[in-house]
C-alpha cells in the first residue's frame, strides 16, 4: 500500500509539472500573437481630478431606527457645542399582568448600562473595566427624565400608514408634552467605570437576619454588574401608575400601553460647555419594579404564576426612539459648509457626526465638453490596454485648522458609500477583513484607519485617511458603469451598513442618506480638498496600473497615465 502511494504521488507530481510547461508555453503563444510586449512594471498615476465640497442638513437627518441611543452634552473644540437628548417608547416585560393580592412595592431600580470593556479581574473576583463610546470633555451634565405625553408612531399616517414614520434630529423642539412628570433627575452626571456589586441579607434557617458580632446584618454578594448608571425610583409614583391599574385595558396590551404610557425623555443640559456625551445599548435599560405579595402572581415563567411572594415587572425601551440634537456650531463653518461649491469643489472638507455634515466627491473632475462623462474618464475608457491594480483617494488631515481638536478627539474611521444609489460600495462589500479589536480594524482594506504621527497612539495628532476604490473604479473605467456622487462621513462602527434620510431631499423611496453610523457619532475632523494649497495633500484620485501592450506616450492615454513625463 505505502509503494501503491509512493507511485501515485509521483504521478501527480509529473502531470502538475508537465501541466505548468504547457501552461507556460501557451501563455507565450498568446504573448507574441495577441499581447505583445508585455510589460509587468507597475506604473502610478496621482493626479486623476476628482471634486470635493461639504454638505450639512439644513432640515435634519434621520434618527429613529438607530441601533443605539446617544445622550449628553459634546463641545466639539473647532464645531461647537452639541446637546443630545433621547426619547423612546418602553414597553413592559408582559402584559396583562397580575400581581397577587396585598402587593407592596418593595423598590423601583432604572439602569442604563454603559459599552465598557472588562480588562482586568483580581483574585477576589473583582472587575476591572473600561468605558468606551463615552466622549468627554471636563465635566458632568445635568440629566433628566421624564415621562412624555406625545405619542410616536410606528407608521406613518400621512402615507395612509403604508410606510414607516421618520423622525428628525430637528423634531423633538416641536413634540407637545414630552417633558411631562419627572422621573429622576441627576446633577454633575459623569459616567462612571466602577463595577457595580449588588448584595442580599443573609438568612437563618428560621428566616431571621443573621447579625455578626456588632450586631450588624450580614449581607452577601448576590450579582456583579458591569458599569451603569443605576438609581433607586420614588416607588409611590410606579405603585400608582402600574401596580395599582392590573386589571384595567392600559396594561392589557402593547397598544394600550404605548397609548397610556408614552414613553421617556432623557434630557441632557450642560451650561458651562465641559459636560459628557455617551452612546448606550438601549435594548438593554429599563426600569423594574421590585415588589411582595400574598397569594399567586404571574412574575415566573410565562403560562406558570408563582408564589414565593416575590414579583417584579419592567418597562424596557424598545419601540420607536428618537436621538434629539441641537447643536451651537462655530458660524464661520457653517457658512463654509452651506456656501461650498459644488462645481470646483473647496479647499477644506468638514466632516461632522450627528446632526453635522458629509463631503461629496465626484471622481475623474470636471465635464468641460459637456457630454454628461468627465473628460479624464472618456479618455481613460479609450485606454483599453491598462490593469487597475489599486484605485484610492488619501484624505490628509489638515492639523492647522484642527488647532486643539486634532489628536484623541479625532474620529479614528470614516465610512463611504454610493450617494446617489444609498449603497454601499463594491469594494466595501467583498471586504471581509476583521480585526481581534473589534469593528475599529474591521474593513480596513476598503476603509483604512486613521495613520497617526505615532502609531499605535490615539492620542498623537491624525495625519491621513486612505480609503480603497479599486472595483469601483475599475467598474466605471472597464465595465462603463455610472460614476456616481461618493458620501464621506466620520464612523462610530464602519460594520453598520444601516442608513439615515437626509431631511429635505425626498420621500422614503428617493431621498439622499447618510451612514446611520455617522449619525450617532458626535465626532469631527476637516481634510485637505481638491482645492488645497498645500499641494502634497490636495485630494486626488490615485489609480497603480499595469500595461498589457505599450502605449504611445503622446497619446491622450499616454498624457493622462503620465507615460509622457
Amino acid at each position: 500500500m505505502k509503494i501503491y502511494n509512493y507511485v501515485r504521488q509521483g504521478l501527480v507530481a509529473f502531470i502538475f509539472v508537465f501541466a505548468c510547461i504547457a501552461c507556460e508555453e501557451e501563455l507565450g503563444e498568446v504573448g507574441t500573437g495577441v499581447v505583445g510586449s508585455v510589460n509587468f512594471e507597475t506604473f502610478e498615476v496621482d493626479d486623476i481630478g476628482v471634486i470635493a465640497y461639504s454638505m450639512n442638513y439644513p432640515e435634519g437627518v434621520q434618527t429613529n431606527g438607530a441601533p443605539v441611543g446617544v445622550v449628553g452634552v459634546y463641545n466639539d473644540p473647532v464645531y461647537g457645542k452639541t446637546t443630545a437628548s433621547y426619547l423612546s417608547q418602553v414597553a413592559l416585560s408582559r402584559t396583562g399582568p397580575e400581581f397577587g393580592d396585598n402587593v407592596v412595592v418593595d423598590s423601583v431600580i432604572f439602569t442604563l448600562p454603559y459599552f465598557a470593556r472588562q480588562i482586568a479581574v483580581d483574585e477576589d473576583g473583582n472587575n476591572t473595566y473600561e468605558l468606551d463610546s463615552v466622549f468627554r470633555n471636563t465635566g458632568g451634565i445635568t440629566l433628566s427624565a421624564y415621562r412624555s405625553n406625545f405619542f410616536l408612531n410606528n407608521l406613518d399616517p400621512n402615507t395612509n400608514f403604508e410606510d414607516p414614520e421618520i423622525y428628525f434630529s430637528n423634531d423633538v423642539p416641536n413634540f407637545q408634552g414630552v417633558e411631562g412628570d419627572l422621573l429622576f433627575q441627576v446633577n454633575e452626571f459623569v459616567p462612571q467605570a466602577d463595577e457595580i456589586i449588588l448584595t442580599e441579607v443573609t438568612f437563618d434557617e428560621d428566616g431571621e437576619p443573621v447579625l455578626d458580632e456588632e450586631d450588624n446584618v450580614v449581607k452577601e454578594l448576590s450579582e456583579r454588574i458591569s458599569p451603569a448608571l443605576r438609581l433607586s425610583l420614588d416607588t409611590n409614583y410606579w405603585n400608582t401608575n402600574i401596580i395599582q391599574r392590573e386589571g384595567e385595558d392600559v396594561l392589557l396590551n402593547i397598544n394600550t400601553f404605548n397609548d397610556y404610557f408614552r414613553g421617556i425623555y432623557f434630557k441632557a443640559e450642560d451650561e458651562d460647555n465641559d459636560g459628557n456625551l455617551l452612546l448606550f445599548d438601549f435594548s438593554q435599560a429599563n426600569i423594574t419594579i421590585y415588589y411582595t405579595f400574598d397569594g399567586d402572581d404571574d412574575s415566573g415563567e410565562p403560562g406558570e404564576p408563582t408564589n414565593d411572594g416575590f414579583g417584579d415587572i419592567s418597562l424596557n425601551f424598545s419601540g420607536v426612539s428618537v436621538i434629539d440634537y441641537q447643536n451651537q456650531f462655530d458660524p464661520a463653518i457653517v457658512n463654509a459648509i452651506e456656501n461650498s461649491n459644488s462645481t470646483t469643489g473647496e479647499e477644506n472638507l468638514y466632516l461632522k457626526g450627528g446632526d453635522g455634515s458629509i463631503a461629496i466627491i465626484e471622481l475623474f473632475g470636471p465635464d468641460f465638453d459637456g457630454d454628461g462623462i468627465a473628460d479624464q474618464l472618456e479618455i481613460l475608457r479609450d485606454c483599453s490596454n491598462i490593469i487597475i491594480n489599486e484605485a484610492n483617494l488619501t484624505f490628509f488631515v489638515d492639523q492647522d485648522d484642527l488647532g486643539a481638536g486634532g489628536g484623541a478627539l479625532e474620529p479614528e474611521r470614516l465610512f463611504m458609500l454610493d450617494f446617489d444609489n444609498n449603497s454601499l460600495l463594491i469594494d466595501g462589500v467583498i471586504d471581509n477583513t476583521a480585526g481581534i479589536n473589534g469593528p475599529v480594524n474591521t474593513r480596513t482594506n476598503h476603509l483604512g484607519r486613521l495613520v497617526r504621527e505615532v502609531e499605535g497612539d490615539e492620542s498623537s495628532l491624525g495625519q491621513s485617511y486612505r480609503v480603497r476604490i479599486t472595483q469601483h473604479v475599475n467598474n466605471i473605467i472597464k465595465n462603463d458603469s455610472t460614476n456616481v456622487r461618493l458620501a464621506l462621513s466620520v464612523s462610530q462602527n464602519v460594520t453598520v451598513d444601516n442608513t439615515s434620510i437626509i431631511g429635505g431631499t425626498g420621500d422614503i423611496d428617493t431621498a439622499r442618506r447618510v451612514p446611520v453610523s455617522s449619525v450617532i457619532s458626535p465626532e469631527g475632523t476637516i481634510l485637505h480638498g481638491n482645492l488645497s494649497t498645500d499641494e502634497a495633500k490636495k485630494l486626488k484620485l490615485r489609480i497603480f496600473y499595469t500595461l498589457t501592450e505599450d502605449i504611445d506616450p503622446d497619446s491622450p492615454c499616454g498624457q493622462i497615465l503620465g507615460l509622457d513625463n
